[in-house]
């Protein structure tokens, strides 16, 4: 009997420290169970959050896509705007050309083209004497376009207006076809 108490007595604690770590471990498992099960309701509420941050990101990068195609045509305009503007400046900078039209066209009169002049001595006389002398004739571009029947009656008509004693000269080109 002394062995089966030595027995029981080595025994009992080991099988109560035995029944108190099958405890320990039952609560541990259930408790990680619950946090395994509580990760997977987590990553099904993710799961929409991902997928939206997903679309967003597409998104993000059309956006991204059309805002380099707006500054490339936005670009593509200023240098239109640039190149328009060179040109303004470059024809500012140039004189004017005045067309006095003579004539009206009609169905058997041709165009003739010239130049017409104001004499530069004849203009200096005048301003000398005080009369006023039109602005246009300081320039040297002054077109005529003469609607008439022959190259006679256009440097008739031209003659006319532009008189060659009053110091205008008249240079006519080939007719406009």
């Amino acid at each position: 009997m002394e062995a089966v108490r030595t027995i029981l007595d080595s025994a009992v604690p080991l099988v109560a420290a035995l029944a108190v770590l099958c405890h320990l471990c039952w609560v541990g498992i259930r408790r990680s169970w619950d946090r395994v099960a509580g990760l997977d309701r987590l990553r099904q509420s993710v799961l929409p959050l991902k997928e939206r941050q997903l679309a967003e990101t597409e998104a993000l990068a059309d956006l991204t896509c059309r805002l380099e195609e707006a500054k490339g045509r936005l670009s593509a305009a200023e240098q239109r705007v640039n190149h328009l503007q060179r040109q303004i400046d470059a024809v500012d900078k140039e004189p004017p050309v005045f067309l006095h039209i003579l004539g009206t066209p009609g169905g058997n009169r041709r165009a003739f083209r010239a130049e017409v002049e104001l004499d530069t001595a004849v203009a200096t006389a005048a301003r000398a004497a005080g009369k006023p002398v039109n602005p246009v004739w300081r320039y040297d571009n002054n077109r005529v376009v003469v609607h008439a029947l022959d190259l006679q009656s256009a440097r008739r008509e031209a003659e006319h207006v532009f008189p060659h004693k009053a110091g205008y000269k008249v240079f006519f080109h080939a007719p406009v076809p």
